[in-house]
């Protein structure tokens, strides 16, 4: 059984790894295609700047989705926040390519965290009536005995 779950473990991994290579393949196609061939006369060293800092977001992000995967236990899914933070990355990735604006949509980033910290609520405390443990004791010491 445990040899079924390494399997299946290593597929998921092998198949994240996939789809990451495919995604930062289109991206960076068309990020080079788009910014680097079409707009070479607005290239400067920001552009290559906005670039590696994209690449190493993606990277590290991807790293930690896959040891995630490899140290999760069953279903448990414990590599949300970094999957968030990869898709809010390319997007502005791709955003980027056609304004320079783009750059701000990283502020969504302490905002989630902010939101995501505020809607945590501590479970409600159990609510103990005093009064129905002396109903019970009436109950029972007004009730007559027979004996048979």
């Amino acid at each position: 059984m445990s040899g079924d779950a390494a399997k299946k473990k290593a597929r998921k991994v092998q198949d994240k790894k996939d789809f990451f290579l495919k995604l930062f393949g289109a991206v960076y196609v068309l990020d080079l295609l788009l910014r680097y061939v079409w707009g070479w006369s607005s290239i400067d060293t920001n552009t290559y700047l906005g670039t590696v800092w994209f690449t190493i977001v993606n990277v590290c992000c991807a790293l930690s989705i896959l040891n995630g995967i490899q140290t999760a236990h069953g279903d448990a899914k414990n590599y949300e926040n970094s999957e968030d933070l990869l898709y809010l990355n390319v997007f502005i990735q791709i955003l980027s390519i056609f304004t320079g604006w783009a750059k701000w949509f990283y502020l969504l980033v302490p905002a989630y965290l902010l939101y995501f910290q505020c809607s945590k609520k501590a479970p409600p405390a159990p609510v103990v009536q005093a009064d129905e443990a002396p109903k019970k004791k009436k109950k029972k010491s007004s009730r007559i005995k027979f004996r048979r």
